[in-house]
């Protein structure tokens, strides 16, 4: 039978009504999250430059996270992207890249910076944005003290982990004359000036010496280290690699000293292989346990390796901010259409007890700052690191 034509003209109006709708925020129905388009994620670090190989290493972990959350129905349904954006460790070009992300309004939240000096330049461009970061390297005090509320890190602060540092120091390592080399890096110097004032406030004698990230040849610092004859030589560098260097032209010189560093420090590959054995001994001091020894990291260890190779020194924490922030979005809001920024803030600092691979779960004070991390010392013994105290 022919169907009538006003028939037919009112059964299209009515498909066009009922698509409208479900385009329309508050109409009742149920989105498709499939047509909207893709969440992105920002994936702030070094990727090329010194500490390429941890910013690289970081990446690949966010890549994981994304790609199993995809797998999983990405948030609510849409999928998440990832936008690679390369600061090198600059001060100056993390400024850009917080630009870039800020301007990308798709972008609902980062990942990284992994420096505190690229997290202290970039953050009032995020903090105008009103872009979430997480990082999970981070650790100067002021970056959450200075009233930024998007920042938030799942590592300890320095103020944490230096006088950490100078308690093993002065209890386990009875050192009375200690010899300190920074990189005079947001990180470095930081941590250092932690760790100078707890040792003085315990009466102990230090010594204190700048070099740059560009620096190469040691020899001037390490002819007044072998004078001062230190019982202790602390290293607060951010590049394990540099680490290594200082710690084989000081066996040139014929400096046998104790040695010690912060968790920038604790890689196999820069550390440990690169120092040709020569920081058989050291002390590094981290911000958590080694994954290695988590249970719950077992799986993702196995993936990540079989994947991509030996893990950094922040991968773990890595793939764990990605996962943090993912959680986030999915809490932000029951309808995908309507993510926003401000909600994925919001849910981002609302976090709590997050169960992930790092062995504690995890919270955000009301500044940002992680909830119920410790400071754990490893000891270099062979090509590995073993956990002290």
């Amino acid at each position: 039978m022919k169907a009538h034509p006003s028939r037919m003209l009112i059964v299209s109006v009515a498909f066009a009504i009922c698509a409208a709708l479900t385009l329309l925020p508050g109409s009742g129905l149920v989105h498709s999250a499939a047509s909207l388009p893709s969440i992105k994620i920002g994936a702030a670090g070094p990727y090329s430059g010194d500490l390429s190989k941890i910013g690289l290493d970081g990446l690949n972990a966010i890549k994981m996270a994304v790609e199993e959350a995809n797998a999983a129905g990405g948030v609510r349904g849409r999928k998440i992207e990832i936008v690679e954006a390369d600061d090198a460790g600059d001060s100056s070009k993390a400024i850009l890249v917080a630009e870039k992300l800020a301007m990308d309004r798709a972008v609902l939240g980062v990942v990284g910076p992994m420096n505190s000096s690229t997290v202290e330049a970039a953050l009032p461009t995020y903090q105008r944005a009103g872009l979430a970061i997480i990082s999970q390297s981070a650790t100067k005090p002021s970056l959450t003290e200075t009233g930024y509320k998007v920042m938030h890190r799942i590592c300890p602060r320095d103020d944490a982990q230096g006088p950490a540092s100078a308690k093993f120091v002065v209890d386990v390592l009875k050192a009375k004359n200690v010899y300190i080399i920074d990189d005079k890096t947001a990180y470095g110097q930081g941590l250092s000036d932690e760790v100078e004032a707890a040792l003085k406030a315990a009466g102990i004698k230090t010594v204190r010496s700048q070099i740059t990230l560009e620096d190469r040849d040691f020899s001037p610092i390490l002819t007044r280290v072998k004078a001062a004859k230190p019982d202790l030589l602390y290293l607060g560098l951010a590049n394990p690699a540099q680490a290594a260097s200082i710690i084989k032209q000081a066996a040139g010189l014929g400096i046998s000293v104790k040695l010690m560093g912060g968790d920038g420090l604790k890689e196999k590959d820069q550390l440990i292989a690169g120092s040709a054995g020569l920081a058989e001994g050291m002390y590094v001091t981290t911000i958590g346990r080694d994954i290695t020894e988590v249970p719950e990291a077992a799986e993702f260890i196995r993936k990540f390796e079989g994947k991509f190779g030996a893990m950094s020194v922040f991968s773990g924490q890595t793939y764990e901010a990605t996962n943090i922030l993912i959680d986030a979005m999915r809490r932000a809001s029951t309808d995908p259409s309507k993510l926003t920024r401000a909600l994925v803030l919001q849910a981002l600092g609302k976090t709590a007890g997050y169960k992930g691979i790092l062995g504690f779960p995890i919270s955000f004070d009301s500044k940002g700052d992680v909830i119920g991390a410790g400071i754990y010392v490893y000891q270099v013994k062979g090509d590995d690191f073993v956990l002290v105290r």
